[in-house]
């Protein structure tokens, strides 16, 4: 399948209405206040989107037209409460309601997708679906190495609700709407350069192991393509500590490397001498973080750099205590002056032996990933991601 960059950037503008219209479909029905925090397209393997294991409570449908395939709205319980409450105090008709909602939330979306295609989509009754995100999303049957998901997520103010939808077209359809007739590029290169990137997690997780003696593995890694104003909301709204650098060569770039205060007091008990409790992050524990964000940040880059046979040179790391959403807030403004899209590439790292939380998120930019995709050869990418150790 290939798909073109800029059908590619209608179809996620065209999903964030969607997601919108869902958002007030919901506020109509249930008079909570809902709106929405992200959309994009994600292109990840199905473990790493199902990777939360929390209960929720899924209504699937089927829809069928100028795009077919199968969507998925889930709810934590605690929000499918709220709305029961909210639609039907006191009843008993709860697993209707709970279809109900699924569909009417669902038709939000899709009507968005049918007004661009100037078509009509028909949609299956609802089924309802309880589990982990793993079984709700079995019972779409994607592709489990990779699939192109459209997803968005959206939360109410001051009620205990959100919830996610992700849209599941089939190879077909989607080949059909991301392809214009020329400059289209093989899902196979954007699955290659996902691979990169998780090679490049993983030897800066080893450099962590290396630096600090807590041994880290990659948990999680994606690549998405959202608007570049909401790259901020695809980052967790918590207080982190960590670097951001720029990166210059083919591609060029930003790299947020960000721990919780938790995990960054550990590092830096373990990398300044005669540290036992980190009160501060200033002097040498500033300085401690500076330094493991660097050679993390070298440590992928330079992985990259290797499988894409180019150069690619880091800054001085930036050093950062903020929310998560403010840090990338200052990158969005200098990329937002040149582009309106952005691929990110984020993982996760985690410690098997302690609580341990790190984030990696790289954001390069688009026009030099563009010349690098255009340049990029699948086959030899795997070769050279298989002998630097992917995962």
């Amino acid at each position: 399948m290939r798909v073109d960059i800029e059908s590619l950037g209608t179809f996620s503008r065209t999903a964030h209405e969607g997601a919108e219209r869902a958002a007030r479909n919901l506020t109509g029905m249930t008079g909570i206040e809902t709106a929405v925090d992200v959309t994009g397209v994600s292109l990840c393997s199905a473990d790493a989107l199902a990777r939360d294991d929390r209960e929720r409570i899924g209504v699937v449908v089927e829809f069928e037209g100028a795009v077919t395939g199968q969507s998925v709205l889930s709810f934590p319980p605690e929000g499918v409460e709220t709305l029961l409450d909210a639609l039907l105090p006191g009843a008993e008709l709860r697993d209707s309601a709970i279809r109900e909602v699924g569909n009417v939330v669902t038709s939000g979306f899709v009507d968005a997708w049918a007004d661009h295609l100037e078509t009509t989509i028909d949609l299956s009754p609802p089924s309802r679906i309880d589990g982990t995100p793993a079984d709700l999303f079995d019972a779409v049957g994607f592709e489990r190495d990779r699939a192109v998901v459209f997803r968005s997520r959206a939360s109410a103010v001051g009620e205990r609700l959100d919830f996610e939808f992700h849209m599941f077209p089939d190879p077909d359809s989607l080949a059909a709407m991301l392809a214009d007739g020329g400059g289209e590029i093989p899902v196979e290169k954007l699955t290659a350069l996902r691979e990169v990137a998780r090679a490049g997690a993983r030897t800066a997780s080893e450099s962590v192991s290396a630096m600090t003696g807590i041994d880290t593995t990659v948990d999680v890694s994606h690549l998405s393509f959202v608007p570049i104003e909401d790259v901020p909301a695809e980052l967790s709204g918590r207080e982190h500590v960590g670097v951001v650098l720029e990166f210059e060569g083919a591609p060029g770039g930003y790299m947020m490397i960000l721990f919780d205060e938790p995990s960054a007091r550990e590092v830096v008990a373990a990398l300044v001498p005669g540290v036992e409790e980190v009160e501060s992050f200033d002097g040498m524990n500033r300085s401690a973080i500076q330094e493991i964000g660097n050679v993390m940040t070298s440590s992928f880059v330079d992985g990259w750099a290797n499988v894409l046979d180019a150069t690619i040179d880091i800054s001085t790391p930036q050093f950062v205590h903020d929310m998560g959403r403010a840090v990338a807030d200052s990158v969005v403004a200098r990329l937002g002056q040149r582009q309106s899209f952005a691929f990110l590439f984020d993982a996760t790292l985690r410690a098997d032996d302690r609580s341990f939380d790190c984030q990696l998120y790289a954001i390069p930019d688009e026009t030099e990933l563009r010349s690098v995709l255009a340049d990029l050869d699948p086959d030899a990418t795997a070769e050279r991601t298989t002998k630097a150790g992917s995962l």
